[in-house]
């Protein structure tokens, strides 16, 4: 059995007859196959020599078509027959007698060949094109300050099926850095070699390079952190005096429990030049967006003052498709009150940040529960009240908060490389997607920043002197039930926290 393969330049003449030649000779001889392979003419010479080279054969004299040989079941190269003429050469020498037929054919009939090879294989593009529009789902995802060390730990769960479920992901990374482009390039070469199944195209491009960048992005998120590299300057400040005060301990051979607790001070934020530099984003985004995309805000030591340049700037989607993160430190604190009770931070739930996740927030433990707490009566997923299993209402009151805000500068000194923990806050990201898009498969409700009212915060009964404004933008707990069902639920707060709460928001 003989099988040939025909490569030629779509409107070539030559390829016409070459192709009719071999579908002449497939007519007439019982084990005679063709395989035809039209190209596209621009890209028809670095396409012949490309193949040239992968079978190192000799390119033969006229440049299309391109006849070989290949040998069925084989395996293996197959053998150059060369162009035209050597095919036409090929055929006479093993099938002469045959060919009396076809050579009565004129040079007319092979260039109308030419133009209606050239005109099928312009329909058959603009055909598989349509198809693929039809049946590839398409999801854009778009990650501003994707050079932040947290993008890198988001995969490959970002591209998953149980984040984005039946969906062609479609990601672009995007920075304001243009000396962060190499590093970039050298992520997307890394999520290439993944092979995710959802995973269909990435790009790679500065933020404020093409004003169309955000046209079609179904989920943004952003990670570009205003105070990140200040941030770790600071800490990077605070290790070095530490070290210093060590050092001074050590000469004076003080034991570890004379030694006070090293307490880093307060950071101070450039609170205005930071809703300046989220509102410019926000107003290059706004034109460009789709009705029905959703903004993730998970810059970590920016997330307040995003989200509401964000939510006060973009009119274009409603005001409930931009959340900002507070997961990462609603963690954190399930983490402690875990710590206390021997229990897996999944088991500790219905604990709620409200207020400013950056600032002043109250950790309200009022409705949080304990899953599976081995106590005196215990029984599968039975729910135990978490303050009633710690009795310590001083730790919940004064201790939990402090540990909190220290946690991170204390894993900052112990972390390889001296980063920030990067993964705590990837997973905090990746779950709150996965709730939000696909909404969460239980009935507890988590925390996150949105814009609501004095009703849904419970303070309509506040005195004059203790009103805030109508619409605010904090951090409250809501039940995720769907993209469009994220639902504030009532608040049940202590007279404490509800005075802590107003204080914060004024």
């Amino acid at each position: 059995m003989a099988k040939f393969v025909i490569a030629g330049k779509a409107n070539c003449p030559h390829y016409a007859k070459a192709e009719l030649l071999g579908d002449y000779l497939q007519r007439n001889l019982p084990n005679f196959i063709v395989h035809k392979w039209p190209i596209e003419p621009k890209d028809w010479d670095n396409w012949a020599k490309a193949a040239c080279e992968k079978n190192q054969w000799k390119p033969p004299k006229q440049s299309s078509p391109l006849v070989w040989r290949e040998l069925i079941d084989r395996g293996g190269r197959g053998t150059l027959v060369g162009d035209l003429d050597d095919f036409q050469e090929y055929a006479h020498c093993y099938y002469g007698t045959l060919l009396n037929h076809f050579m009565a054919n004129t040079s007319a009939l092979f260039r109308s060949i030419a133009e209606e090879n050239s005109q099928q294989y312009t329909a058959d593009l603009e055909f598989n094109q349509r198809y693929i529009e039809k049946t590839v789902n398409p999801y854009h995802i778009c990650i501003i300050g994707a050079d932040h060390p947290c993008a890198y730990a988001l995969f490959p769960d970002l591209l998953s099926s149980k984040l984005f479920p039946n969906r062609d992901i479609c990601l672009q990374l995007a920075t304001h850095d243009p000396t962060k482009l190499a590093a970039l390039q050298a992520i997307a070469m890394e999520i290439e070699d993944l092979a995710c199944k959802q995973f269909r195209s990435i790009e790679v491009c500065l933020q404020d390079q093409k004003e169309t960048s955000y046209k079609n992005m179904d989920f943004i998120l952003i990670l570009d952190d205003y105070f990140n590299e200040e941030k770790e300057k600071h800490f990077r400040d605070g290790i070095t005096e530490k070290k210093r005060l060590n050092q001074g301990y050590d000469e004076q051979n003080l034991f570890a429990d004379e030694r006070p607790p090293y307490k880093p001070e307060k950071m101070t934020y450039d609170l205005k030049s930071a809703y300046q530099h989220y509102k410019t984003l926000a107003n290059h985004m706004q034109a460009n967006l789709k009705v029905t995309c959703r903004i993730l805000i998970a810059c970590s030591n920016s997330v307040m003052i995003a989200t509401q340049a964000f939510i006060r700037t973009i009119k274009s989607i409603p005001s409930h498709h931009i959340l900002g993160l507070a997961r990462t430190i609603e963690n954190q604190a399930k983490a402690r009150i875990g710590k206390k009770l021997c229990l897996d931070i999944k088991n500790v739930v219905d604990l709620h940040i409200i207020g400013d996740v950056n600032g002043e927030y109250v950790i309200d433990t009022n409705t949080c529960q304990a899953v599976d707490y081995e106590g005196a009566i215990w029984a599968q997923t039975f729910l135990r009240n978490s303050t009633e299993m710690l009795a310590d209402s001083k730790y919940i009151r004064e201790v939990i908060g402090k540990e909190v805000e220290e946690r991170e500068f204390e894993l900052y000194t112990h972390v390889e490389q001296n980063r920030t923990l990067v993964q705590t806050q990837a997973r905090a990201i990746l779950s709150f997607i996965k709730d939000w898009i696909n909404g969460s498969n239980d009935a507890h409700s988590y925390s996150c920043v949105m814009s609501c009212s004095n009703s849904t915060l419970g303070l309509t009964e506040t005195n004059d002197e203790e009103q805030t404004d109508k619409n605010i933008i904090c951090s409250i707990p809501v039940l995720m039930k769907g993209q469009d069902e994220i639902l504030p639920i009532d608040l049940n707060l202590s007279n404490d926290n509800r005075t802590a709460l107003i204080r914060i928001l004024k």
